[in-house]
């Protein structure tokens, strides 16, 4: 028997069933799939927000299933739906896709909402340079329970190109000719296409672009198969594995014309899972509210924040917050969550704290312009990670390094202090191996020269010296990798054997991670010491208050 396909189905172990209370939704399936697209989010009957987080994408097919079957929705909440109430897979596939056409612009200068003078002349004056300049707001607006955040700006960008890799270099060459700090801009022209199948037995659901799944039984997941599993910073690996996710999950056309599987889950749902994947499971609660906490206002920030081009709010890679679905929750992580609910970091003068945080700061925090460039955040600060917040600025690194570190929070926890100070030493063929594979003219390294430093002692700019040649190497995550993924760029390196042949290369260091914002490993010691998530944060975020939101 041949397989059977309807659009909408009713057959075998299938259902259809269209309850009166969903009738009166009146948002079309094409108007659903759009607002995937804004930074929009709806609130559950819980009162917090829905996030939609990307778990898959990239795959031919994807498989889901649950334990009492899963029940498809065509159209989204509040259209038909299909009850398949057997505990089968479905296996999901696209056909007939064409992928999005997205411009990449060059942004050349980037405004307040609302500035319409400002916007004149900036326009006028790339306009007299000889391009055509357009104008994009980025952002949205937010008003929860009386307070307001607005995190839209206006960027003029010039040059577009249908390729990411043409862009770099037209914001290499626009920067070059007139001294000024580019950035990229995606503009979606066209959504992807293409038809949604599902699978189940003998048989299919087709849909355009989308379907929307979710558990027959309360209370219970959707399992996803074959999740690609993989993080980026100092850990390259990558592996499948089958996750249990909350909430929906729909999957729709990628980007690329492949599929994009995505988890729709409620924020307290999605936090409880991310918290004790970012920080010690079994730290003091307090610092595990502080991470709720730094955790929701990321979570927002990016939320308002995020790119037009995806039909999801978030990705789960380390680049947005590690999300690895539903099961690796604990108690004491879940009741953080719970008892913070709604609550984020204010600026004092307006608007979420940028709420960046890394494992352990080695003893003394970094500015966020070090890592990263652009402008100085206020709120991000660095220092020595200490009570009394001296004046910040290690002086010499080396005899910082030296004499160890027993006074800073992150040294006095009973958790990861093996971070605090670490060693790393390379045979000098092996290091000369690493170099080579990035910049192959250096040949057989001689020696490596701190170029810039930041206040903390990390890195900016390097010098690597070999017998062919030299390169300056940039950025603390770049020089980081360079050498095979250590855990920061505040370190001081040792040489052995002579200037003209070394023999090894040992990396003394301090902390892990780039040491902007909390300090993780020092937020638990500060809890162990009776510190509550209020002293904590306002310990490593300047200039903030914290306000409930929902």
């Amino acid at each position: 028997m041949g397989t059977r396909r309807w659009s909408l189905l009713v057959a075998g172990a299938l259902a259809l069933a269209t309850p009166a209370r969903l009738r009166a939704d009146e948002i079309t399936a094409t108007d659903k799939l759009r607002m995937l697209y804004s930074s929009r989010f709806n609130f559950s009957d819980e009162g917090v927000p829905v996030i939609t987080i990307e778990i898959a994408s990239g795959d031919k097919t994807a498989t889901l299933s649950a334990p009492g079957g899963l029940r498809i929705l065509p159209d989204g909440a509040g259209g038909s739906r299909l009850e398949n109430r057997k505990a089968l897979a479905v296996t999901v596939r696209a056909q007939d896709t064409s992928a999005s056409i997205v411009d990449w612009w060059t942004v050349v200068a980037t405004l307040e909402a609302g500035d319409e003078m400002g916007l004149g002349k900036a326009m006028a004056a790339w306009q007299a340079r000889g391009l055509a300049p357009k104008s994009f707001e980025t952002g949205t607006i937010v008003s929860v329970q009386g307070e307001v955040i607005d995190t839209r700006r206006i960027v003029v960008a010039v040059s577009p190109v249908r390729e990411a890799s043409l862009q770099a270099r037209v914001a290499a060459d626009v920067s070059k000719k007139f001294g000024v700090t580019t950035s990229a801009y995606q503009e979606l022209v066209k959504r992807p296409g293409g038809e949604i199948v599902a699978s189940l037995g003998d048989a299919e659901i087709t849909n355009g672009s989308i379907l929307w799944f979710e558990p027959v039984r309360d209370g219970e997941t959707i399992a996803v198969a074959n999740v690609k599993v993989g993080h980026g910073g100092s850990q390259l690996t990558s592996r499948r594995e089958t996750r249990r996710y909350w909430g929906r999950i729909f999957v729709t056309v990628g980007h690329d014309g492949s599929l994009v599987v995505v988890n729709a889950v409620p924020e307290d749902k999605l936090l409880a899972g991310i918290v004790p994947a970012e920080m010690f499971a079994d730290a003091p609660l307090a610092a595990l509210e502080a991470q709720a906490i730094a955790a929701r206002t990321d979570l927002l920030d990016k939320v308002t924040r995020r790119s037009s081009v995806d039909p999801f709010l978030l990705c789960s890679t380390q680049a947005c917050q590690v999300y690895a679905g539903a099961g690796h929750e604990t108690a004491q992580a879940t009741q953080a969550v719970a008892n913070t609910r709604g609550m984020v970091m204010l600026r004092n003068g307006g608007g979420l704290v940028d709420a960046r945080y890394s494992s352990s700061c080695g003893g003394h925090g970094e500015h966020n312009d070090t890592i990263w460039g652009g402008a100085a955040d206020p709120s991000l600060r660095g220092g020595f990670d200490v009570a009394s917040r001296p004046a910040a600025g290690v002086g010499d690194v080396a005899a910082f390094l030296k004499r160890g570190d027993t006074t800073s929070w992150c040294a006095r926890g009973s958790r990861g202090k093996e971070h605090v100070r670490w060693s790393k030493t390379f045979a000098a063929a092996e290091l000369s191996k690493m170099v080579a594979a990035k910049y192959p003219q250096v040949g057989a390294v001689r020696k490596l020269e701190p170029l810039e430093r930041g206040v903390s002692g990390r890195l900016r700019r390097l010098r690597v010296v070999g017998e062919g040649g030299s390169a300056i190497v940039e950025g603390d995550l770049t020089i980081r990798r360079l050498f095979g993924g250590l855990k920061s760029s505040l370190f001081v390196v040792a040489v052995t054997g002579p200037a003209a042949a070394p023999q090894t290369f040992t990396f003394n260091g301090a902390g892990f991670g780039h040491g902007v914002g909390m300090c993780q490993v020092g937020a638990s010691a500060m809890a162990e010491a009776g510190k509550t998530h209020q002293e904590i944060l306002s310990h490593y975020y300047r200039g903030m208050h914290l306000h409930r939101l929902y």
